[in-house]
């Protein structure tokens, strides 16, 4: 083997089904990535929201994720405040420096972008609750916008299959406020 095949196999060390071609090959690159990402976020993110972003995004493999974050958490790179939300440490912040010259842009966008959206659906699942029953002729949905516990929309569709009542739930779980406000404007102008 030499020289250029070892420094090869020594920065791409990390299992790759399932990511792009520009994801990340690379145990260091996905441990700062997620630094990265839980340091820049406008929004507070939990590794739940971070895995679902980088598998989502193909920018990385799911067991180097959760790999990676055991690492993280045992060297207290970040941790988790008591209600599940990533804290970067001072060593998550040095780290990130690395990120910004080594890692690909489209990378560090993406990541960013996408585990807003995540985030956001996730704080919505919490506040806004969606049931699905079976029902004589297909499957009922039930929407609840809330607002501090309190509901003040419950909308309740019907819908013919388990499928479709899954994919309402997404969509509304993405943006609960578009729907509401689309309603609204549909009601009133």
């Amino acid at each position: 083997m030499n020289e250029n095949e070892k420094e090869t196999d020594l920065k791409f060390d990390a299992l790759t089904a399932g990511i792009e071609h520009d994801g990340l090959r690379s145990k260091a690159d996905i441990n700062t990535i997620i630094c990265y990402m839980v340091a820049k976020s406008k929004v507070r993110l939990t590794q739940k929201a971070v895995c679902e972003t980088l598998v989502e995004g193909a920018i990385a493999n799911y067991f180097e994720i959760m790999d990676a974050f055991s690492r993280i958490f045992r060297d207290k790179i970040i941790t988790e405040d008591e209600d599940g939300f990533l804290v970067p440490s001072a060593k998550c912040t040095d780290l990130i420096e690395y990120v910004e010259k080594d890692l690909p842009y489209t990378v560090r966008e993406k990541s960013i972008k996408m585990s807003a959206k995540i985030a956001a659906k996730e704080i919505y699942a919490k506040e806004n609750k969606v049931e699905i029953e079976e029902a004589e002729s297909g499957y009922n949905i039930t929407l609840h916008l809330s607002d501090n516990n309190e509901d003040f929309m419950v909308i309740r569709l019907n819908v013919p299959s388990v499928e479709e009542a899954e994919m309402i739930k997404d969509n509304f779980l993405t943006d609960p406020a578009k729907i509401y406000n689309t309603l609204i404007n549909a009601l009133l102008f």
